[in-house]
């Protein structure tokens, strides 16, 4: 049997329960950010393969460094 009472046992449950929420939240928040940032990258990466083709269409390429 344990020392603590029931009901203390609920509320430290409780409060061990929300601290374990607020972590998850904060990781699935980071998790989107880097999602968002690899969405941008592929977007970005789409619109240089378009603007080359394009480039290639008319007889160039202009490759900067």
């Amino acid at each position: 049997m344990s020392a603590i009472p029931a009901p203390v046992q609920l509320a430290l449950n409780a409060q061990t329960a929300a601290v374990y929420q607020k972590i998850d939240i904060a990781v699935m928040g980071k998790q989107l950010d880097a999602q968002r940032q690899t969405g941008d990258a592929i977007n970005q990466m789409l619109e240089t393969t378009v603007q080359a083709q394009k480039q290639i269409a008319q007889g160039y390429l202009d490759v900067q460094v």
